[in-house]
This record gives C-alpha cells, sequence and structure tokens, in this order.
C-alpha cells in the first residue's frame, strides 16, 4: 500500500513542478520516488522517511543548485518592459526639454525629456532611460530624419457622402 501512496506522491508532485517549473517539487517528486523504492524493497516507515528527507536534502542542496546554473547558461537573458526600449532610436516631435518634449518611439508618442540641453524637434535621439512614463532622451549623432508617417482618419465631408 505504501508503494502506491509514494507512486501518488510521486505523479502528483511533478504535475505541481510542471506548474511552477521552480525544480523545488521536482526534488521532492525524486525523493518520492525513493522513498517508493524503499517501501517496494520492504524497508519500513522508517527506512521509507529516511529515503525521503535523505533524497531531499541531496536534490535540494546539491542538484537544484547545479541544474538551475545549467539552465540560467542556456536561457538568453531578454530584454522586457522599459529595459526593451534602452538605446533604441526615436525621433522628438517636438522640442524637447529638461522639463518637458515628446518623442516618437516604435510608432507610439511619448512624453520625454533630456537630462542637459534642448534637442529641437525633428532630431533622432536615444533612449537613455525610463522614469515612469516619461522617456529621457540625448541627441544621436546620426542626423534628422523625416517624422514618421502618421495615419490620418480619413474624414467624409456631407457634400463627398454618395447618394
Amino acid at each position: 500500500m505504501a508503494v502506491w501512496l509514494w507512486l501518488l506522491a510521486t505523479g502528483v508532485l511533478f504535475v505541481v513542478e510542471m506548474v511552477t517549473a521552480n525544480l523545488v517539487f521536482a526534488s521532492f517528486a525524486v525523493a518520492s520516488a525513493s522513498a517508493m523504492l524503499t517501501a517496494w524493497a520492504g524497508g519500513g516507515f522508517l527506512a521509507q522517511g529516511f529515503a525521503f528527507a535523505a533524497s531531499s536534502l541531496i536534490t535540494l542542496l546539491f542538484l537544484r543548485p547545479l541544474i538551475l546554473r545549467e539552465m540560467a547558461k542556456r536561457t538568453p537573458k531578454t530584454a522586457t518592459n522599459s529595459e526593451a526600449l534602452l538605446g533604441v532610436a526615436a525621433h522628438s516631435r517636438t522640442d524637447i526639454t529638461e522639463f518637458a518634449g515628446e518623442i516618437t518611439l516604435r510608432g507610439e508618442v511619448w512624453s520625454a525629456r533630456t537630462t542637459t540641453g534642448t534637442i529641437p524637434a525633428g532630431q533622432r535621439v536615444r533612449v537613455a532611460d525610463i522614469d515612469g512614463a516619461i522617456a529621457i532622451v540625448e541627441s544621436s549623432s546620426e542626423p534628422p530624419v523625416e517624422p514618421p508617417a502618421e495615419n490620418p482618419v480619413e474624414t467624409i465631408h456631407e457634400s463627398e457622402t454618395p447618394a
């Protein structure tokens, strides 16, 4: 009977690990499989508990950190949120000062400011930092660019409506 309980515990812990993906429950699943093998071999309750505890300690203290380190090496760091915008080129829509300004950044209008001086409208800028919803920009050495084309909404005047 104990073999089946340990087998059930192993399965449940592996399923929980698939949801959490932090290798803690996988360590406990391996430990419960160890206790299941001990029960299958005829070990008593104390031996099963010892097998579970020893396997848990070994997997949590030694194997888990080793596997996490290896996974971190193989997984590329991906910039997300405001971190992904650092260093991106943008276009100044208005004059940008230390207090106000606007830029077009990846097709969106952002409030912007600069840390020094004034950047005239129409200049290419580079995002140096993001402070809340405000982009901190600096001049880019690249030449000015044409402003990005906006998608004007076409309006139909009453005189142009089909009859």
